[in-house]
């Protein structure tokens, strides 16, 4: 009866954990894909290739599910599997910490009533702490990477400590080449070998100090196989670097970041690099290790003294695991306040999520661990002084703080704003795909471009993206260009540039931009006086777009700002990724644009307005265009401010220059560029006039004459002074447009 209650502990506790941790993710979990993961699922839906070796696991299961499935169908899988594997993930925390306690427990006395509670209740309490975790809930909304290393490196520990209480070698090969696979995908897991080996030595040392149970299968560490299982890590670890290797170039990793198969192997020390540069920021490695590390370390060495049966919890002891277990209750991140480490508004200093939950794995064991000695000390007390029961901080003690820290949790664990984040971002790129319609191509600025190629491929259509904002490198040329033939005309302008692909689509073709969608490039239509394209919500286009659909997307657009300005501050106060966060700034901006567009300036501003990104990125912008101007003189600052086309600037040092010297022909420009862009036109008249008398042939001053004299229908004037800046510029194309338009112009 005892073995079977005891069986029913150890098996049906972490199961109710499991189903209870499966549901607290699916009720709290958001909808749709966090952006952190939109490159990495276009990559292994083959919407676009690799720019990185790692996750190579990951994306051999996700494409198989893919195969398997289809991507729409395989999306909704995922976010399933996600919940799944935090439940299976909760069972190794509860697991990992039931069989490590007796080990700690070192009692020689047998207290039936107590000992049948303290470990399964220690276990849960910490299993219950790491499944509410908020690093926890932000890798398991969905199967990520992160999630794919947690479970791995957990289910690996588990496999350990099973082996370290039952022996059998059998256990410890197998073990060993997992490690080899989990360090093919992180270089975090090369530390796993010697801690195993160093655990084995320790527990082996234990147990000869422990009259309970010595395992007749575990060998004595001389007798450990250590040749075998070094190469059976060396086998794992060669195994998934193949598997990598392979799967990024059957995705044509190698062609888009031009590589040669001969050096591709040694990229993966590269790869380490970036992973371990790319996890944590300096500070976040100094407190993460410090609050999650730390603390697992300092319980494991002072716990079994703290549960001798000779005396009692030492004073000393007591205080340090006060303050230990205090450490790691701040590390899981239980309380807003106390997750300063973790996530801040301005930078993150923690990056993966995987480290995040390793140290939240440490910190779990690190409160069951401080539950337990307290619960022995509890125990010890009442029943050595059986005349006496245990005195009120003792006996309510441990109940107290499981409670606390529980309902700390739960009441954390509130994403409606998240959530409300996500599917406004999904709606969003939802939004650009429909008005796109049969579009084949849509000119963006790249910040949501992978999600637009993956709902497009999820619906069956052709439409991709072209990046006007993408950069020189191999991989950028390669994804801009590879839509189309090589050596083309458009194959050889798309490696130009974007910017140059729309001039001539737009300009050159007369079909060009029939099967094209815009959201960036209006410049060429002003700068050539053409009408704008068909403008809908988020989209322009010249050509497929009727004035009912446009009506449409219009109408949803602004229902989609107006869920955007009603969340803001919610979102801003809120917990949300870095990624995520981004994302909605993008968002913000790209409906602000349109609704500029059509004139819309109340919305647009009201936009603008409420996007922390934008008015932080303005803010920066300013902060350094005064510092630049703060240490130049008025000369200094009236040339840089022209080089710049910065007008308003360069009238503040324009009036410093004529002070000294009125008739200066670079201040009277400024003045007279910055008069035109207020449309006071006659002061612009008057200062551009003034430059003439130094400067008789300068030819944007004539240009500029001639649009002035125009605006104030002065039209002999203006073809007279732009047929005198033609003759200087003939194959000026703005001057030969100043000259047509005071043509048409005159009577």
């Amino acid at each position: 009866m005892d073995k079977m209650l005891s069986l029913l502990k150890a098996v049906a506790i972490p199961f109710v954990l499991s189903a209870i941790a499966f549901a607290v993710i699916m009720i709290f979990g958001v909808p749709g894909v966090d952006p952190s993961l939109w490159d990495e699922l276009a990559v292994t839906a083959q919407v676009r290739p690799p720019q990185a070796i790692f996750p190579g696991m990951w994306r051999i299961l996700v494409g198989w599910m893919f195969s398997a499935f289809g991507i729409g169908s395989a999306l909704s899988v995922l976010k399933v599997l996600g919940a799944a594997v935090a439940a299976l993930c909760v069972f190794y925390v509860y697991s990992i910490i039931y069989v490590l306690l007796p080990y700690l427990i070192r009692t020689g006395v047998n207290y039936k009533v107590w000992r049948n509670w303290i470990v399964p209740g220690s276990a849960a309490l910490g299993a219950v702490i790491f499944m509410l975790s908020d690093p926890l809930w932000r890798v398991s909304s969905f199967f990520s990477p992160d999630q794919f290393r947690l479970v791995l490196f957990l289910g690996i520990v588990y496999l350990m400590m099973r082996w370290l209480s039952r022996g059998s070698r059998w256990r410890l090969f197998p073990l060993f080449g997992l490690m080899g696979v989990m360090a093919a995908e992180t270089p975090f897991a090369f530390i796993l070998p010697p801690v195993c080996v160093l655990a084995y030595y320790l527990c082996w040392g234990m147990i000869l100090d422990d009259i309970r149970q010595r395992p007749e299968k575990l060998d004595s560490p001389d007798k450990m196989p250590k040749w075998r299982m070094f190469f059976c890590f060396l086998g794992g670890l060669a195994l998934a670097i193949y598997l990598n290797v392979q799967e990024f170039i059957s995705l044509g990793g190698l062609e888009a970041n031009a590589w040669s198969a001969s050096d591709i192997y040694f990229r993966y020390g590269g790869g380490y690099w970036r992973v371990l540069a790319g996890a944590s920021s300096i500070i976040g490695w100094v407190l993460g290790l410090g609050f999650g590390l730390f603390p697992l370390v300092a319980a494991i060495r002072i716990f079994p003294l703290t549960v001798r049966d000779d005396r009692q919890m030492p004073f000393n002891f007591g205080v340090m695991m006060f303050f230990v277990g205090s450490m790691a209750v701040l590390q899981t991140g239980i309380f807003p306040a106390a997750r300063f480490w973790t996530f801040t508004k301005d930078i993150l200093l923690v990056h993966s999520g995987f480290l995040l939950n390793f140290y939240v794995f440490c910190s779990a064991v690190t409160v069951a661990m401080f539950a337990a000695a307290f619960t022995m000390e509890c125990q010890r007390k009442y029943l050595v002084d059986k005349t006496r029961a245990p005195g009120p901080l003792l006996r309510y003690l441990v109940p107290f703080i499981s409670v606390l820290l529980v309902a700390g949790v739960v009441i954390h664990v509130d994403h409606k704003t998240e959530a409300e984040v996500q599917r406004i971002v999904e709606d969003a790129v939802n939004e650009i795909v429909t008005e796109c319609g049969d579009a084949e191509f849509i000119f963006t600025d790249g910040r949501l471009d992978s999600a637009i190629e993956l709902k497009a491929k999820v619906r069956g259509l052709p439409l991709k993206t072209l990046n006007m904002m993408s950069g020189p490198d191999e991989y950028d040329v390669f994804i801009r260009s590879r839509h189309f033939v090589k050596d083309s005309e458009d194959f050889k302008s798309a490696e130009t540039g974007v910017p140059a692909l729309l001039r001539i689509w737009a300009g050159e073709k007369p079909h060009g931009m029939d099967k094209a969608a815009l959201q960036l490039g209006f410049e060429f239509w002003r700068r050539e006086q053409k009408p704008l394209p068909t403008c809908s919500g988020m989209v322009a286009r010249e050509k497929g777009m009727s004035e009912k659909e446009a009506k449409e997307g219009i109408e949803r657009s602004k229902k989609l700002s107006k869920r955007i300005l009603d969340i803001t501050e919610k979102a801003e106060s809120a917990d949300c990724t870095r990624d995520l966060s981004s994302a909605l700034s993008a968002v913000s901006w790209r409906l602000a644009r349109f609704a500029r567009l059509r004139n819309d300036e109340e919305l647009a501003n009201t936009l603008d307005l409420s996007n922390s990104a934008l008015k932080k990125m303005l803010s920066i912008i300013e902060y350094e265009r005064l510092r630049t101007f703060m240490q130049l003189t008025p000369r200094e600052g009236l040339q840089l401010a022209l080089k710049r086309a910065d007008f308003t600037e360069a009238r503040r040092y324009s009036a410093a220059v004529l002070r000294y010297d009125e008739d200066d022909p670079e201040a009277n420009f400024g003045m007279g560029m910055s008069s035109l862009q207020l449309r006071r036109y006659e002061d612009a008249e008057r200062y551009m006039k003034r430059v003439l008398k130094r400067r008789p042939d300068e030819p944007a001053a004539l240009n500029n004459l001639s649009i002035i004299a125009r605006k104030l229908k002065h039209y002999d004037e203006a073809i007279s002074y732009a047929q005198k800046a033609i003759k200087l510029l003939p194959d000026s194309k703005e001057v030969q447009k100043t000259l047509s338009d005071a043509l048409k112009k005159a009577p």
